[in-house]
């Protein structure tokens, strides 16, 4: 396999400025973000309660936005196709969920992703320079996120050890984007584009 077919998984709604399905999350999180889209439970008490903070009034998606990135609650039947299609390396944990009023909505969980990949890094070669706006100072982008393939676990579903996005492999994406589920964008890994100011760690410019 080569890095084109790999893809990452996120939403439609999170890139908005302000989410029509937006959740937010009652309590405090702590340090509960990155153990859950990892799948590590180790003390956390569940059910996780969520609370719609925006709702546009339309029918809720297959996924849902908790307003942090790569946390999501997906639909029973978007868990039911990934288990019918036996997609690998994601699980699944107990939520509560409440509309404006304090109604409780039923069907959904919680969506955890338990596969791996080892570190995210970009190519020197990739680098674009692109303007954000008309007569704004050129930046400097890389296209792509890579790894070394070796690394994966050659799960369906897989987080890197230095990020918490989602990949996901050509088979699922596939799966996903033709089962027209609702509020998910499966975006190819080798046309991502990331500007050189959000690459903290500049050894991973390689």
């Amino acid at each position: 396999m080569e890095i084109e077919d790999f893809y990452l998984l996120s939403s439609k709604y999170m890139s908005l400025p302000a989410s029509p399905q937006r959740l937010k999350k009652i309590g405090d999180f702590r340090d509960d973000t990155r153990k859950l889209i990892k799948g590590d439970y180790l003390d956390i008490d569940f059910p996780i309660l969520f609370k719609q903070e925006s709702y546009d009034g339309k029918k809720i998606c297959d996924v849902l936005d908790t307003g942090y990135a790569g946390l999501y609650l997906i639909s029973d039947t978007m868990q039911n196709i990934l288990t019918e299609n036996k997609l690998t390396g994601w699980k699944t944990y107990p939520i509560k969920l409440f509309d404006e009023k304090g109604n409780e909505i039923y069907g959904y969980s919680g969506f955890s992703v338990v596969g791996k990949c080892g570190t995210i890094y970009y190519k020197k070669e990739t680098v674009l320079k692109k303007r954000r706006g008309f007569n704004t100072p050129l930046l400097k982008r890389y296209k792509g996120n890579f790894f070394d393939i070796e690394t994966w676990d050659r799960t369906d579903f897989f987080t890197p050890e230095n990020a918490f996005w989602i990949g996901t492999s050509s088979k699922a994406a596939k799966i996903l984007m033709e089962s027209k589920l609702t509020n998910i964008v499966a975006s190819r890994m080798s046309e991502i584009e990331i500007p050189e100011y959000a690459i903290l760690d500049k050894k991973l410019i390689r």
